[in-house]
């Protein structure tokens, strides 16, 4: 056969490239090995068989000991002779010729035990004093357990119980009965205890030797410490199943025997099979990897935010679909950072990027392995799958207190928040996953509008307010474009000379619906759709194109995200040009919250639009948290006293205090103060008296149209103040 085989080898190395040929050979051997593997499988399930069949064998065994003392005792405890000699007056000698003479003599049992209804031991019989202690025996915890089970049976039943346990640093095998009668001849009262009958022999070497000789077990042992793990074993157990010791011998292996002489063949086609797969996947597994991975790059970039590293919009849509499509009702989660555009205009477009990285891992922190996508910009969403969904209130809590926590960006402190949307996956119609978003947006944009870094739930009554305003937002960007927004004008007086010698520039519109719309409630959407900018410059124009033919002083308001745009300047010095109205008549109004988002660079937007020649004034002092520190750094031209303090004036004492230190403060920086809401004559005089250069209020009059300003330069019509 191999001679012949040889010329068939040549053949095929001649015919066949060898870079192909080897493999395939090689291949071939490999079936052989397999058969061989399936051979050694099965020489194991030999061994697990063989080894089963001798642990059962001895778990019957095992069982046949306490079987047999449970039945040897059985007979002697459900007796009428015993009641009568045991239980009723206790005959040592009847004991000893009826259950000794047999158990302990004839049987070989070693120890015989009767207890009194107190446990106490009234009668003991054992073979070797020496070696069995009575005492351990009456002591021991297991079998007073078991007394106490018999005690509590039915005495008209078999009162017994059989096992192991352990006493005196040996294990033994017992039987403990309830003496009870067999018939009715003899009773026992039912509130007396029933007397124990305790039947107890040593499992040791030499009884398991017996045990072992139909067994024929390799090297059967007894060990009460730890089971060596190379022998198999079987725990013996008490009762309650603490293991007590174990049972171990050398398991016979027919299978393993076998496997040894095959296993050099074993050995040699394994080789083989390696070198062949190697030689044939090599190349072939390089070049699917390559594609794989590939696929796996592309499929990542397109799934994934390139800044975050989270899944993008696109994933969630499809996250979305899918668990539409199992019938699970989603809850999604759709949030934007609060603050975080003025932050990136502040600190720039790469602390940004830092700012959404930490808030990434933060969200990944808080949603205990929940989906988490970044939507776009600085929006976010989390979705929660149907049976998480009792969660979102507890998980948009710790989102909240989470992005609420300071982030170190460099040497800066930037503090965010987050506006949170939540909307469940419920009869959501035919849209399905748009419409999910949609709920979620609506509620989103419900939690800025209510305040900003809170959560909002989706619920139908907050379409109709959502719709409102997107309408608002789009009427607005409509009425800029018209130029239907207008400027009114509210007067602000000299306190020395009693005349109006300048005017603040309030923002109106009159929608063609809705009629007039105030401020309040469409600044807050101009700076949420990003309209703030146009609405401020297209108040400063008109303001400046009403009163640039009068000798007035002009006062314009500047929102935090004006304040903070990098236009700003140029913008300033746009409109300026444009209407040619004199910069060192424009006073423009900053707020003291943007002090501490970042003085140095707050110092340094003061400082570039007052080299415009404009002034710089702190409107509504006294309401924020500006320290004495910002104030002198920042050099303002002039400090607003909020109304606030100005309202008690005249009721209170401590008020006119207030306004005096306001002053003093003010004087130190070499900044003038205005008196703001003076609504009565006794506020104009102590604001005057107390050093306050400008006041204004409804006192002087309320805002006009541009049109009226020149009736209000009359000075008669505020010659009130004395």
């Amino acid at each position: 056969m191999s001679l012949s085989l040889f010329p068939a080898i040549r053949l095929l190395c001649r015919t066949v490239n060898a870079r192909h040929f080897w493999p395939v050979v090689v291949l071939l051997l490999a079936c052989f090995g397999a058969v061989l593997v399936v051979l050694a499988v099965t020489t194991r399930a030999q061994d697990d068989l063989q080894a089963a069949q001798e642990t059962q064998a001895l778990q019957n065994a095992v069982q046949s000991l306490k079987h047999n003392i449970r039945h040897d005792l059985q007979d002697y405890a459900k007796w009428d002779d015993a009641v009568r000699h045991i239980s009723k007056n206790l005959d040592a000698d009847w004991v000893d010729d009826n259950v000794v003479a047999y158990l302990g003599r004839q049987q070989g049992y070693e120890q015989i035990l009767v207890l009194d209804a107190r446990n106490r031991a009234i009668f003991e019989f054992a073979r070797n004093p020496a070696e069995v202690s009575e005492a351990k025996i009456v002591s021991d915890p297991e079998l007073l357990r078991s007394a106490k089970r018999v005690r509590n049976m039915p005495r008209t039943g078999s009162p017994i119980e059989a096992g192991f346990s352990r006493v005196n640093g040996k294990l033994i095998n017992y039987a403990v009965a309830a003496v009870v009668p067999l018939t009715s001849k003899v009773t026992i009262p039912a509130n007396l205890p029933s007397h124990i009958l305790i039947l107890a022999d040593t499992v040791d070497n030499g009884k398991l030797a017996h045990l072992n000789e139909n067994l024929r077990l390799s090297d059967l042992r007894l060990t009460l410490g730890h089971p060596n793990a190379a022998l198999r074993s079987l725990a013996l157990t008490d009762t309650d199943g603490s293991v007590l010791g174990w049972l171990q011998w050398t398991p016979r292996r027919p299978g393993t025997d076998l496997l040894r002489r095959v296993a050099p063949i074993i050995i040699g086609l394994a080789i083989c099979s390696v070198l062949a797969a190697l030689l044939i996947l090599q190349n072939g597994l390089r070049a699917v990897e390559a594609v794989r991975q590939s696929e796996l790059r592309a499929r990542h970039h397109a799934d994934h935010d390139a800044l975050t590293g989270l899944p993008n919009r696109r994933a969630l849509l499809s996250r979305i679909s899918a668990q539409l499509a199992l019938g699970d009702d989603p809850t999604l989660l759709f949030m934007d950072m609060d603050g975080f555009k003025d932050a990136n205009d502040v600190y720039g477009h790469a602390a940004g990027d830092l700012l959404l990285k930490e808030a990434a891992a933060r969200l990944l922190l808080c949603t205990q392995g929940a989906f988490v996508a970044r939507a776009g910009g600085d929006e976010f969403a989390v979705l929660l799958s149907g049976d998480k969904s009792h969660e979102a209130d507890t998980i948009c809590e710790r989102i909240i207190d989470a992005v609420r926590l300071p982030f170190s960006i460099g040497h800066y402190t930037v503090t965010l928040g987050i506006s949170i949307g939540c909307a469940r996956g419920e009869m959501l119609g035919a849209e399905g996953q748009d419409e999910l978003i949609r709920r979620a947006d609506v509620a989103m944009y419900c939690a800025k509008n209510d305040g900003k870094n809170c959560k909002r739930i989706y619920a139908p009554a907050l379409d109709e307010g959502h719709l409102l305003r997107m309408k608002l937002e789009s009427d607005l960007r409509a009425a800029i474009e018209r130029d239907e927004l207008y400027v009114h004008f509210q007067p602000i007086v000299s306190a020395a000379h009693n005349i109006m010698v300048g005017v603040e520039a309030l923002v109106r519109w009159r929608h063609p619906e809705h009629g007039d719309v105030p401020p309040d409630v469409f600044i807050p959407i101009a700076e949420l759709s990003g309209l703030i900018n146009a609405v401020g410059k297209h108040v400063l124009r008109h303001a400046c194109l009403s009163v640039r033919e009068t000798a007035l002083e002009l006062a314009v308001n500047i929102s935090p995200v004006q304040f903070w745009d990098r236009n700003l300047l140029d913008d300033v010095r746009d409109v300026l040009q444009e209407t040619g109205f004199p910069p060192e008549r424009l006073e423009l109004e900053i707020t003291e919250s943007l002090l501490l988002r970042r003085p140095d660079k707050a110092a340094e937007v003061i400082s570039g639009l007052r080299s415009l020649g404009i002034r710089i004034a702190l409107d509504d002092f006294g309401t924020g948290y500006a320290s004495i520190g910002y104030l002198q750094r920042l050099k303002l031209d002039r400090i607003k006293i909020d109304k606030a303090f100005v309202a008690p004036l005249g009721n209170e004492e401590r008020a006119c205090e207030m306004i005096l230190s306001i002053v003093a403060l003010a004087n130190a920086f070499d900044a003038q103060v205005t008196a703001e809401g003076v609504e009565t004559e006794s506020q104009a005089q102590i604001a005057k008296v107390a050093g306050c250069s400008r006041m204004q209020g409804w006192y002087f009059g309320k805002p006009v149209a541009a049109g009226k300003l020149m009736t209000l330069l009359d000075p008669r019509l505020i010659s009130n103040v004395a």
